[in-house]
């Protein structure tokens, strides 16, 4: 590198030789939009006010907030993800299913066609090109939807942090197929649960039974025994069970982990048959550490394996579900009977706001695009104005 020498009377302007004679810079350090520091250089002028008038360019342009936003054109969209996505890790912003699940989205879709593009050259009619491609893939509107909002968050974070003018890719027109249907009418609901009675233990019938709650799968696994609490209720002359929804077991924390969103963490309560069959799974599951001369703590796991006296994987549910699947001709899985909750419970016209919460969402919209249209939520319809509209 070139001697630069620092010109008196001329802050961060130098001076320096070369073949043709002398020739002016300009270096100085700035105060990122992230907080952190760099330099700016820029180099070969022939005078000193040449680069004088550079310099106080760009200190124009950095008091204006446009530094950043220049300097956005020669940032990759690959340097760019790796710069969030270690930021979110580190931070815990990102839980590590949702860190994986964001690199596995990007490099999947978006490494190979835009990654090495600097961010204010990836235009609109080029990603508009690659969403109508994807499209003819066979991918669900929903699928591709998810794919663009990697690429929203990616955008809107650098315009928020100044480094591109604006998110050019906004508003994009996304197509693809109609979401498969997530409706189950009660007579196939009442066939797939009688066989899982008869073909399933008691203790794994317990563990479906208790997914008709509505819970997510990961909060089903994650229940301990001291995720519940029995009271009688003195008024209504029965046993009532409190469940509390607080940790969370993935295939990427098996050992338990936060739940989706803060409105996750919850409290539901039930009656009746089911507060028998959660006594009964809590004292199987205690029966299977003792056997195995393992200690019975309040915080163990409520769903072990009977032959090795470990928490189940966080899949079994599904496992158990696609084998009666099978059998029973009625193909269920565990998300379909969390929409089956939300839908029975509006066609019974609960009250929006306790269904929100019972299911552990954020908002009473999010809930409603849980329900399904359905035959049997047809007829209850019906049933319910049929008198209104006789002749």
């Amino acid at each position: 590198m070139r001697n630069w020498e620092p010109m008196k009377k001329h802050p961060n302007i130098y001076v320096y030789e070369t073949k043709k004679g002398k020739r002016y810079g300009v270096r100085t350090r700035y105060k990122k939009p992230n907080g952190k520091f760099s330099e700016w250089t820029k180099s070969g002028f022939s005078s000193w006010r040449d680069a004088d008038v550079a310099l106080k360019r760009f200190e124009v342009d950095l008091a204006n907030g446009l530094v950043g936003k220049i300097e956005g054109r020669n940032v990759t969209l690959d340097a760019y993800f790796t710069s969030i996505y270690e930021r979110k890790v580190k931070l815990n912003i990102w839980r590590p299913i949702t860190a994986r699940s964001m690199k596995n989205y990007y490099n999947r879709w978006f490494k190979k066609p835009f990654g090495k593009d600097n961010l204010q050259d990836i235009s609109r009619q080029s990603y508009q090109a690659f969403l109508d491609d994807i499209s003819t893939k066979g991918l669900a509107e929903l699928t591709i939807k998810r794919i663009d909002s990697v690429m929203q968050m990616i955008m809107n974070d650098a315009e928020t942090n100044d480094v591109i003018f604006k998110n050019k890719l906004r508003h994009m027109n996304i197509n693809g197929q109609s979401p498969k249907s997530q409706s189950l009418s009660k007579e196939d609901y009442e066939k797939f649960m009688s066989c899982a009675k008869e073909h399933l233990t008691r203790y794994n019938y317990c563990m479906i039974y208790m997914l008709t709650l509505g819970e997510r799968r990961s909060e089903l696994m994650g229940l301990k025994k001291s995720s519940f609490k029995f009271e009688y209720d003195e008024k209504a002359k029965r046993e009532i069970c409190a469940i509390t929804f607080e940790t969370g077991r993935t295939t990427v924390a098996k050992k338990g982990g936060p739940l989706k969103t803060p409105s996750a963490y919850r409290t539901i309560w039930v009656y009746g048959e089911i507060v028998d069959m959660i006594k009964e799974a809590i004292e199987y599951s205690d029966s299977i550490l003792k056997n195995k001369g393992m200690e019975v703590t309040p915080d163990h796991f409520l769903w072990l394996n009977p032959t090795t006296a470990k928490p189940y994987h966080p899949a079994q549910p599904s496992t158990l579900m696609k084998r009666l699947s099978e059998r029973s001709g009625i193909k269920v899985h565990p998300h379909l009977l969390r929409h089956y909750f939300a839908t029975r419970a509006m066609a019974n016209r609960m009250s929006n706001t306790e269904t929100m919460h019972w299911l552990g969402h954020a908002n009473i919209q999010q809930t409603a695009d849980y329900t399904r249209a359905s035959k049997d939520g047809a007829l209850d319809l019906f049933s319910g104005v049929e008198d209104d509209i006789k002749n």
